[in-house]
């Protein structure tokens, strides 16, 4: 995994605004650079500013309390840093699960990072979830931060013995190594074909409880229904249920 460009989808609440620091913070330890995006509903103009060294958004055409505030928090989190990255703000309209992914491929992204708000297994179902519909669509690693997630120091990988285990290992090394995280590896045994995924899934959040990673690290299957996480996949679980940052690797 190439960490050159990260983009961070933000909206005005605070595990938004927790995605905006974290891909910050990231990107100056990687030396990426960084496009933060908002999604406004349907019908607004999508607009795109740019930034340097010196904060400067200027450009910016459309106006709202809301991207007022994105503005404040990117200089907020750019001044915090001895070596800020470069900052480019976009502004789409459309459905933030969908539009999320497509800027993404556009911009030809290496990590998507979002916040990860807690929901009520009721309120994912009827409300939807961004998140996992973002995880399940995307083709690039997309890392979720719960609120009040500090610096990425420390990793944990789980992997199985198969093909797409080196693959999650093989990329979640490669993130480690760009933003100066060590890590270490957990191996996870495959289940009896009737174990529901959230048997496996409380094996590998007891590991994390017992290590305390920042971070982690899985491989998580593309495409598949939304629905309540405990009829999705073992990764599906962890994402929803960790205590720490999912970096979610796409198979």
């Amino acid at each position: 995994m190439n960490v050159q460009h990260i983009l961070a989808a933000a909206d005005e609440s605070e595990a938004g605004r927790q995605a905006v620091r974290s891909a910050i913070d990231l990107a100056g330890r990687a030396h990426a650079r960084v496009t933060v995006m908002r999604t406004l509903p349907v019908g607004a103009l999508a607009v795109a500013a740019g930034t340097t060294g010196g904060y400067d958004f200027a450009g910016a055409e459309m106006e709202s309390p809301a991207i007022e505030d994105l503005r404040q928090w990117i200089g907020s989190d750019l001044r915090a840093q001895c070596e800020p990255p470069t900052v480019e703000l976009s502004i789409v309209s459309g459905v933030p699960g969908i539009e999320i992914g497509r800027l993404a491929e556009r911009r030809e992204a290496d990590l998507l990072v979002l916040g990860r708000k807690q929901r009520s297994q009721l309120a994912r179902v009827l409300l939807g979830d961004t998140a996992d519909l973002v995880a399940r669509q995307s083709r690039i690693p997309c890392l979720f931060v719960p609120v009040n997630t500090g610096p990425l120091r420390r990793m944990l990988v789980a992997v199985d013995g198969s093909e797409q285990g080196m693959v999650v290992l093989t990329e979640a090394s490669s993130f480690a190594t760009a933003a100066g995280i060590a890590f270490r590896v957990f191996t996870v045994e495959a289940g009896p074909a009737d174990q529901p995924p959230a048997s496996t899934a409380a094996r590998i959040l007891a590991t994390v409880d017992a290590s305390g990673p920042d971070v982690l690290a899985i491989g998580y299957h593309r495409g598949g229904l939304p629905g309540v996480i405990e009829a999705g996949s073992t990764a599906r679980h962890l994402a929803h249920t960790a205590s720490c940052a999912v970096l979610t690797i796409p198979l």
